[in-house]
């Protein structure tokens, strides 16, 4: 992911790719993504995020007054609330509506066991399928 835009990969068949660019208006090959960093830097916008998700090749581009990460304190709130009793990560997934229980584990629940206001009840076994997480 690093790479992108800086790096040119392999082309499975060059000799098409070749043709293409000859015989139809194809666009210039590898020229999006240094494009796409040239404008963003020209408006003195934040470099866009690219990330690779399960299959899936996401770009965010960021406006100067928008964040870089989400703010999650009310929710982060809102968990600490329904986190009184032990709750496993679909249940959490779930109350923050979010599809992909690892990423509210990771965005949400990891920083507050971090600042000691979640507590795991399975210690030893952190990444336990039965892991379940209560308010300290």
């Amino acid at each position: 992911m690093e790479e992108l835009g800086h790096s040119r990969p392999d082309l499975r068949n060059p000799a098409l790719a070749v043709m293409a660019d000859t015989l139809t208006d194809a666009e210039n090959r590898y020229s999006g993504i240094p494009t796409i960093r040239r404008e963003m830097a020209a408006y003195s916008l934040p470099e866009p995020l690219f990330e690779n998700r399960r299959g899936e090749f996401v770009v965010t581009l960021r406006h100067s007054m928008e964040p870089a990460e989400p703010s999650c304190d009310g929710a982060q709130t809102d968990l600490l609330s329904y986190c009184t009793v032990p709750r496993t990560r679909q249940e959490i997934a779930a109350f923050l509506g979010i599809k992909m229980a690892s990423y509210a584990i990771r965005q949400y629940v990891l920083p507050l066991v971090e600042t000691g206001k979640l507590k795991m009840t399975i210690l030893d076994r952190p990444g336990s399928p039965r892991q379940t997480y209560y308010k300290a």
